[in-house]
């Protein structure tokens, strides 16, 4: 059995210390041990389940054992992670085993212990399963050199062939080296001329992947004084490696940490090894061994938001490149989401979103969360956020801390809870939920003054406030489920960045920061909007609209232009919002206010054209319904959307490294009408394009048509439509070289 222990013991491997380049931060969060004595495992996913291969040593179970007499008995086998039970044996009489997954087939790769001594390894050993349960006789597919033994092995597929990585003690190098093969079938291995790692220093513990172009390996690099840690480096060929920076480990060991149980209680960790990665339902786990390298392991875990390659690129990203957080990579990719403005605002018939109606006030007749969800999904949004405490301080779910809630509530009897039903909503047509909560509350007296940023005063006794917001947040964060976004706001908030006491001193981070603890604590996935500490940005904008040139990187001192504190730098994902009609909440009177759909197609154009993101708003009217005009508008708007931009009359999805100057070309097969090119560029290398050229064939002439500075996430650049054979985009600025990943073609509107 697998116990994950993830608490204040551990708490050292919670966040690794900022290392050199005050740009790079490790990328691996929520660090577990897990209470294990494994050294080799492998996770995998298998039928859209999670498993981890064991490579299990019968040592551990018998106390007598120490000189590892019972080797031929040791087994590999295959844990069912969710349900925490053992579901096959594929080897017995093995170790320092690895598992592929190909084409729905499982293929467990095992070193052959021999019936000599362990640690005698002359032969790779291959069985093969469908189903994780009946296995095929193993077969010898690999034989070491008459002087030479194995260790580990693992196993990708390549740019055209199947790569095997295996481990040798080859005398003519220091222990141990890495040797590369290829195979056409997973059987037959040919080893490839001049591809080694380690021939000049000591490697052990390796783990292959292959992603993009590239291969990466993970490898065990000795830091003398029996002290070892995980570092990684990568190749094009296999045969010539580019190491990581030096203070970029993998993962390493922290030296105040125990052991297994099976160790001595005085010894203390010293080694972080044998490190094996994969993607299960948006995150990277990585499970690899600490302990001392003695007798038994230490397994533990440890998750990045985003994919391997994301996750094992950030470890190369050049000095002075800013690459955005997991959390805000997820989020970007959403590009476009719904907001939901509703509360006892939507019942006064007023523009005013501070007054606060009696608690009965709030009184749907015809709550409908799934209509909102619908037509959320019918604008492609990926997300959505509900107002589940806006500044007036009425509270959509059911709770304790204050009676300004839906508990005073004539709907359902004060037993509703309109966040519950939201986020079921929400989930139940693929859409991630969010909550906004605001941190001032009228109803409270507590909030801030509404002067220019910098200047702003706190209104109320926000001693006496605090804890009953901070029970708050922790209700909403512990009691629906994985949010997809923390909207903390930024208006009439006590707590903000800039906010001072009478005597001009700033108190609002002291409060602040402890809310964004708790929220990384009890979401660490979930993006902020707002606050000390945000990962998403304002545009300035609440009418759609972002700046073009956009930056998603801020910039020391360029904290208050950018809608950020004044001492925030780095990552800042740039996100518009708009509200449809007059209002932010529904009242009456206002249809006529709506933005048509040809106004929204320009919104679009602006925002997320420029790079940002967009969040899009609705409002229910008091009977918890978006009202039919504003639906329609909205579903209009997903329909030309659609039209527009969901099939390409061309388009280059491989993502291609261009230095400045060089281009890539996109040739139609008979000459078509373009008016407008998407760009897009891989942002896990950072955003590097400064400027750009769009030149058009016609015949045998190239025309420059149009002409742009940056790219980021998503550029739609429009241009007078022309017909013409071929389509060249050229980086005219870059630094350094741009990683675009994708290109295509549209008619335009």
């Amino acid at each position: 059995m697998i116990r994950i222990l993830c608490t204040t013991l551990i708490a050292a491997l919670t966040t690794l210390p900022t290392l050199a380049e005050e740009s790079w931060t490790h990328p691996l969060v929520n660090w577990c041990k897990l209470e294990s004595p494994l050294v080799e495992v492998t996770p995998f996913v298998f039928n859209d389940k999670l498993y981890l291969m064991e490579s299990w040593q019968k040592q551990w179970e018998y106390s007598h054992d120490k000189h590892q007499e019972l080797f031929e008995q040791d087994e590999v086998r295959i844990r069912d992670l969710a349900a925490d039970r053992i579901v096959s044996t594929p080897l017995i009489g093995h170790g320092l085993a690895f598992t592929f997954i190909w084409e729905g087939r499982a293929y467990v790769f095992g070193s052959n212990w021999g019936t000599e001594k362990k640690w005698q390894v002359r032969e790779v050993s291959l069985t093969t399963s469908d189903d994780l349960k009946s296995w095929t006789k193993p077969k010898v597919v690999l034989r070491s050199n008459d002087d030479e033994k194995f260790f580990n092995v693992s196993v990708c597929r390549g740019a055209d062939k199947f790569v095997m990585l295996v481990e040798s003690n080859d005398p003519r190098w220091p222990a141990f080296t890495f040797k590369y093969f290829t195979s056409d079938d997973l059987m037959n291995w040919e080893q490839v001329p001049d591809a080694y790692y380690g021939v000049d220093k000591y490697v052990g513990g390796p783990a292959l992947y292959y992603f993009g172009d590239t291969y990466y390996t993970l490898y065990l690099q000795s830091l003398g004084k029996n002290h070892y840690e995980t570092r990684i480096a990568r190749s094009k060929d296999l045969v010539t490696w580019e190491d990581a920076p030096e203070d970029r480990p993998f993962v390493t060991f922290q030296p105040e940490n125990k052991v297994h149980p099976l160790r001595p209680a005085h010894i203390r960790e010293q080694n972080a090894s044998d490190a094996e990665i994969c993607y299960f339902q948006g995150k990277t786990l990585v499970y690899y061994t600490g302990g001392d390298q003695h007798f038994a392991g230490d397994l533990q875990r440890a998750e990045f938001l985003g994919t391997p390659r994301e996750l094992l690129e950030r470890f190369f990203t050049p000095p002075g490149v800013v690459v955005p957080s997991a959390r805000q990579a997820r989020y970007q990719e959403k590009l476009l989401g719904c907001f939901v403005h509703y509360g006892p605002a939507s019942y006064t018939g007023s523009a005013d979103m501070l007054v606060t109606p009696p608690a009965e006030a709030f009184n749907p007749t015809d709550l409908d969360t799934d209509q909102w969800a619908r037509i959320a999904k019918s604008i492609g949004a990926k997300h959505m956020v509900l107002t589940a405490k806006h500044h007036n301080g009425y509270c959509l779910w059911p709770t304790k801390t204050t009676d300004y809630s839906i508990t005073q509530s004539p709907w359902k009897n004060g037993e509703g809870d309109v966040v519950r039903e939201f986020v079921d909503s929400a989930r139940k047509y693929g859409i991630a939920p969010g909550l906004y909560i605001s941190t001032g509350d009228k109803k409270a007296g507590v909030t801030s003054t509404m002067k220019p940023r910098g200047e702003r005063t706190l209104i109320g006794n926000l001693d006496a406030y605090f804890p009953i917001f901070m029970e708050q947040l922790r209700e909403i964060l512990s009691n629906y489920g994985p949010l997809e976004v923390i909207w903390l706001d930024g208006a009439y908030e006590p707590v903000g960045p800039d906010v001072m006491d009478e005597t001009g001193t700033p108190i609002g981070p002291r409060y602040g920061d402890a809310i964004v603890d708790l929220i990384h604590t009890l979401q660490p996935d979930a993006v902020i909007v707002g606050g000390t500490r945000p990962d998403i940005r304002w545009s300035g904008s609440e009418r759609g609209l972002a700046d073009y040139p956009l930056w998603n990187e801020v910039k020391l001192g360029e904290g208050r232009k950018n809608w950020v504190p004044e001492y925030a730098s780095g990552w800042f994902v740039p996100e518009a919002n708009i509200h449809t009609r007059s209002t932010w909440f529904w009242m009456p009177g206002t249809d006529d206010t709506l933005q048509t759909v040809d106004q929204m197609l320009t919104v679009y154009g602006k925002s997320i054209g420029h790079g940002a993101n967009l969040l899009i708003n609705m409002a229910p009217d008091i009977t918890g319904r978006v009202p039919e005009a504003e639906q329609a508008m909205l579903t209009g708007f997903g329909a030309a959307i659609a039209a527009r931009y969901g099939t390409a009359l061309h388009e280059m999805t491989d993502t291609t490294i261009l230095p400045q100057g060089a281009s890539v070309v996109l040739k139609l097969a008979t000459p078509m009408t373009v008016g407008e090119i998407l760009i897009e560029e891989d942002l896990s290398f950072g955003q590097r394009v400064s400027a750009y050229e769009i030149a058009a064939k016609t015949g045998d002439t190239w025309d420059t048509v149009a002409a742009g500075a940056t790219i980021g996430r998503r550029r739609i650049q429009a241009f007078q439509p022309v017909k013409a054979s071929a389509f060249r985009l050229t980086i005219t600025g870059t630094q350094p070289d741009a990683h675009i990943r994708r290109v295509a073609l549209y008619a335009g509107g």
